[in-house]
């Protein structure tokens, strides 16, 4: 968001609370102390609150909202450190000296009550105060936003940001056609945006991110055409980008990242020629790069990874060159890596990692004298390491892992003096790494290993490893870092979402699940539909709305959940007996672990050469299931 500009002080009476105040999770109702008292409204009409109130009737009725606005929130909780707890008292009993207050021309314009503490619904009375051109309550734990705002029709700004708003956005805020900024972000707002929306049509920013919201974006919203930034990314939007939008002219960002957005990247995107920032990474977006994109010379930042995109990488986007930023990265991109990206010599940061790029690494890429990130990792690159990389100075990151690169390690790497993270591992590179430049990595991993993963090569899982990886089950625990984290337990959230992509690798089609079942302690997040289609299907279960997501999980649970989710995994008819420590265990359990052993999946956690033979074979049904563990399990159900 940008930088809020405010009217000359001169006109206004402004005070703001000093420093930034810590927003307070307090439980409404919740007492812990001596009650605040109430502000009695009638000090604002006798002389108190308001020097000369007779002559001037709208600031007492502002006065009165106020009272009642403070009045509500303290009643409610007890916010120790809000900026309401000075209003009325001592040195600050005139309203003028009300912290968060802005007042001009005898009536409150401006009301910034955001970092307060402050809990519970938003109160109607706000809506008293008529003449609000500013109203922000971002950065509290507040949980409703009234119709009743509607009325505050010489709005401004509104500010709701950082709160836990719930339900669906009202669609009466279109009333305020007076709006420049909307600013609902990081919320817990559902249900569609509403087309209503398009009535603002003074707004400049409109940002809705971070949010539960679904459905289409709406082609009404093609009608703001004075918008300069739209931020509607990470939410569950789903449907294509409609050309429309490119009546935004006056767009200079538009995030739509971390969707569902489906369809192909409409060329006619290229017309949004004020953009300086395009991110729609992250969704399931087909088809090939638009070479139109090259006609949006004034982008500093574009980002169109992680989606389904094919194709190759256009030469054109070389005429980019105020691109600091450029992420093509997870996808399924093929073709060589074009060397007119050279001509981007303002890039910092160039991720193509994760495609199906062939072809060595152009030696023009060394003209990147600004990079600090460079990505090409899990790839499908030959030849040798250009020496020309000692050239990127600046370079503080290079990953090449993961390609077919051969020969020796360049020792003009040792010039890369900046260089903190190295990763070279699984080509088929030959020699070493100049001691003098490991000495000055910073990372987590060794910089040469076996395979896409750097951190599995002793654990005797690798190949297990590598081979979920390669059915899209997992993609490691470290975005930034070719990590597996091998030996960590696996908790129910991610073993929900493993067990999805596990389906979806057999069945070659994404599992559905018809109904969401109602969970109580499950947040909006990536893994919720996961867990949702887990419970739905019988997968993993939850009892009375309880999932316990942050939970270990179990090799019984892990029996379980393999032998719900697969259907080629039968259960015997009855227990066997075959494992020795299963006593106590319920009967299912028992079942399905027997279920996996006929199956090849585990022959237990112990194997000596007399339980081979079925006397006294353990299961360790209470052992939490690691990673790695994790991985041979799924590799050899799925086999």
């Amino acid at each position: 968001m940008g930088q809020r500009v405010l009217k000359p002080a001169t006109r206004y009476a402004i005070i703001t609370a000093a420093g930034l105040l810590t927003a307070l999770t307090l439980a409404a109702g919740a007492q812990n102390g001596p009650a605040i008292p109430d502000l009695d409204p009638a000090d604002c009409s006798n002389g108190t609150f308001i020097a000369d109130p007779d002559t001037n009737p709208g600031l007492v009725a502002d006065c009165r909202a106020l009272v009642s606005i403070r009045n509500h929130w303290t009643r409610r909780t007890e916010p120790t450190d809000s900026d309401l707890l000075t209003w009325g008292t001592g040195d600050t009993a005139p309203i003028t000296a009300w912290a968060g207050i802005g007042i001009n021309d005898q009536r409150v314009e401006h009301l910034d009550l955001s970092y307060n503490g402050l809990t519970g619904p938003i109160p109607a009375e706000l809506a008293q105060l008529t003449n609000l051109t500013l109203l922000d309550l971002s950065g509290n734990e507040l949980t409703g936003i009234p119709a009743q705002l509607a009325q505050l029709t010489n709005l401004n700004e509104l500010n709701l940001y950082y709160n836990r708003l719930t339900g669906t956005i009202p669609t009466q805020l279109a009333q305020l056609t007076n709006l420049t900024w909307l600013n609902l972000n990081y919320n817990e707002l559902t249900g569609t945006i509403p087309a209503q929306l398009a009535q603002l049509t003074n707004l400049e920013q409109l940002n809705l991110n971070n949010n539960e919201l679904t459905g289409p974006i709406p082609p009404q919203l093609a009608q703001l055409t004075n918008l300069t930034e739209l931020n509607l990314n990470n939410n569950e939007l789903t449907g294509p980008i409609s050309p429309q939008l490119t009546q935004l002219t006056n767009l200079e960002r538009l995030d739509l990242s971390f969707n569902k957005l489906t369809g192909t990247i409409p060329a006619q995107l290229a017309q949004l020629t004020n953009l300086t920032w395009l991110d729609l990474s992250g969704n399931r977006l087909t088809g090939t790069i638009p070479a139109q994109l090259a006609q949006l010379t004034n982008l500093f930042r574009l980002f169109l990874g992680g989606s389904e995109l094919t194709g190759t990488i256009p030469a054109q986007l070389a005429q980019l060159t105020n691109l600091t930023i450029l992420f093509l990265g997870d996808s399924e991109l093929t073709g060589t890596i074009p060397p007119e990206l050279a001509q981007l010599t303002n890039l910092t940061w160039l991720d193509l990692r994760g495609n199906r790029l062939t072809g060595t690494i152009p030696t023009e890429l060394t003209q990147l004298t600004n990079l600090e990130y460079l990505f090409l990792r899990g790839n499908r690159l030959t030849g040798t390491i250009p020496t020309e990389l000692a050239q990127l100075t600046n370079l503080f990151h290079l990953d090449l892992n993961g390609n077919k690169l051969t020969g020796t390690i360049p020792t003009e790497l040792t010039q890369l003096t900046n260089l903190t993270t190295l990763y070279l591992g699984g080509n088929e590179l030959t020699g070493t790494i100049p001691p003098e430049l490991l000495q000055q990595l910073d990372q987590p991993c060794p910089a040469l290993y076996t395979g896409r993963f750097c951190d599995d090569d002793t654990t005797g899982h690798e190949s297990r490893i590598e081979t979920i990886a390669g059915w899209g089950i997992t993609q490691g625990c470290d975005y930034w870092n070719p990590r597996y984290c091998p030996e960590d337990s696996i908790t129910r959230r991610q073993m929900a979402a493993f067990l999805h992509r596990a389906v979806t690798h057999r069945a070659g089609t994404e599992p559905t699940s018809t109904e969401a079942p109602a969970l109580n302690d499950v947040e909006e997040g990536f893994s919720l539909p996961y867990i949702q289609w887990a419970v739905a299907a019988g997968v993993m279960q939850a009892p009375e709305g309880k999932f316990n997501p942050g939970g270990t999980v179990t090799r019984a649970d892990m029996a379980e959940m393999i032998t719900a989710a697969f259907d080629h995994i039968t259960l015997p008819a009855a227990a066997q007996g075959i494992f020795a420590d299963m006593t106590g265990q319920p009967d299912a359990v028992i079942r399905a672990a027997e279920a996996l052993r006929a199956a090849g999946v585990t022959d237990g956690c112990s194997i000596s050469p007399f339980e081979l033979f079925g006397a006294g074979m353990r299961y360790c049904p209470d052992q939490p299931v690691t990673r790695a563990q994790m991985a041979s399990f799924f590799a050899r159900a799925l086999s």
